[in-house]
């Protein structure tokens, strides 16, 4: 009995009591569930308590598996609450149930409480608060890597070339859907100019590390690298509002930003004083549209063997390929015009909209201008996605084509392939083979209510008659009245 007795309160020590009207943590993950953190000696009434809340394919499990997040905050003396949303469901349904949980944890604690939301999870919180008039609980909101604009991975998910595998893995849900970037430029036309919407200040961190070659959030990374600076997950333009406070983009990826030793220190600060006398960096200059680069990209389903093949220009400095898949065992190698073969790729498992794949990469500094392959042997079928990013000059040039405007290239041709959504099924899909650039301007229209992926292969000749290929991607949605929206800053 004795034995027991010391074996109880060991596991007591180890794991505290933390409560929702008694209850313990709850790992389980189940929607509307929260709980309160260990209780602080002495209750500071100058020290709003923190509610924090996860993120896409989150569970409060963030905030405590390999993070110090809690440990920091009841050092600091605040008392803290931890809530589980649907890990795959969109804003709305996700802002309904939090601002009812928000309200049970404002009765709970007396007073308002300040947000500290990672990642989907301060769209989440805009949501609760604009919509659901959650915003009488809460003090301020403070945003950790929230793609506020969309993400043009989950626009990539939903595309032409990479939904087969985004299906197949999973990741085809109301959550990715409402990332994508045409779909969040809707959410934000309505929620921006809500009346309620001053009545919360915000602020909003972000990060610029992506990983080293080979890392788990390499791949998000180098492909986000084609809209600007990015955590591996988020661009750091997509994670600002133009009415927010936009504290700082520090040295994180999108994993290192959430962890309570790295940021805690650094929004500290707003926890304790009133935000209209709270100095931050200004960040307005950031908030505008980056330089653009354009990818080459396919897809699809492999049944045995599958050959990729695709065109670089004179001048890149470097290329980067990435072959993405559902499951890790292939035979893969790239092919130079001159024949030599690359088959030393690293291979590690994905994460975000494509969590449960895995991807082989590699770099080839200076490549061969000409005709390269990528293959790929299995002995049991697999869906991919293959894409090819390039550290090249010539993404200037596509601009000003895609525009109609004067430009160097010659003769470059487009085929466009729409897929049209509406509550995430797909509806339609057309394809407009190899048109002019210009004669492609005239034949897009979007007409019909509904989430429009656009996927735009170019191939065409540089000045010096090199041939390039390349992949654009757009996120449109279209409402009920016929209004268009698309993400303004990489549009």
């Amino acid at each position: 009995m004795k034995k027991l007795t010391v074996l109880i309160v060991a596991l007591l020590f180890l794991f505290p009591q933390v409560s929702n009207a008694g209850g313990f943590i709850d790992d389980s993950g189940k929607p509307g569930y929260w709980f309160t953190g260990k209780a602080v000696e002495q209750v500071d009434p100058k020290k709003p308590p923190i509610v924090f809340v996860h993120g896409l394919y989150n569970s409060n499990k963030i905030w405590f598996k390999k993070n110090d997040m809690s440990e920091q905050a009841w050092k600091s003396g605040y008392e803290t609450a931890y809530i589980d949303l649907h890990h795959d469901k969109d804003m709305y349904t996700n802002g309904a149930l939090l601002a009812e949980k928000l309200r049970e944890m404002y009765e709970h604690f007396g007073r308002k409480m300040i947000l500290v939301s990672y990642s989907k999870g301060g769209i989440d919180t805009q949501a609760a608060l604009t919509y659901h008039d959650a915003h009488q609980y809460v003090e301020h909101v403070i945003t950790l890597g929230t793609p506020h604009h969309g993400s043009q991975l989950a626009d990539l998910a939903y595309s032409n070339w990479a939904g087969w595998l985004a299906g197949i893995l999973g990741h085809k849900n109301d959550g990715v859907y409402s990332l994508q970037t045409g779909y969040m430029a809707s959410f934000r036309n309505k929620t921006d100019a809500h009346p309620d919407l001053k009545k919360t200040h915000y602020f909003t961190l972000a990060g610029h590390r992506i990983g080293h070659f080979g890392s788990v959030l390499f791949f998000g990374g180098v492909y986000l690298k084609l809209f600007g600076n990015n955590d591996g997950a988020v661009t750091e333009t997509n994670a600002m509002l133009p009415y927010a406070d936009h504290l700082i983009t520090g040295d994180w990826n999108h994993f290192g930003i959430p962890i309570g030793n790295k940021t805690f220190p650094t929004f500290e600060a707003l926890l304790t004083k009133d935000p209209k006398n709270i100095n931050v960096n200004s960040y307005k200059k950031s908030y505008l549209k980056e330089k653009r680069s354009y990818p080459f990209i396919r897809g699809g389903e492999n049944t045995g063997h599958k050959t990729e093949e695709f065109a670089v220009e004179k001048g890149v400095k470097e290329l980067t390929v990435h072959w993405l898949s559902d499951h890790p065992e292939r035979h893969i190698k790239l092919t130079d015009p001159a024949g030599h073969v690359t088959k030393d790729f690293a291979l590690t498992e994905t994460v975000d909209v494509f969590a449960g794949g895995y991807v082989h990469s590699a770099k080839i500094k200076n490549p061969l201008p000409g005709k390269w392959k990528m293959s790929s042997a299995v002995k049991q079928k697999e869906a991919y996605l293959f894409v090819t990013t390039f550290d090249s000059p010539l993404n200037l040039q596509i601009d000003k084509t895609m525009k109609t405007q004067t430009s160097s290239l010659a003769n470059v041709k487009a085929t466009v392939r729409t897929i049209r959504y509406q509550h995430g099924k797909q509806i339609e899909k057309k394809e407009v083979k190899s048109a002019s650039v210009k004669a492609l301007q005239n034949k897009l229209s979007f007409k019909k209510s509904g989430m429009y992926s656009v996927t735009i292969d170019l191939s065409g000749k540089t000045a010096d008659q090199t041939p390039f290929n390349r992949t654009i991607i757009r996120s449109i949605y279209v409402d009920d009245k016929g209004q268009t929206f698309e993400n303004p800053l990489h549009n």
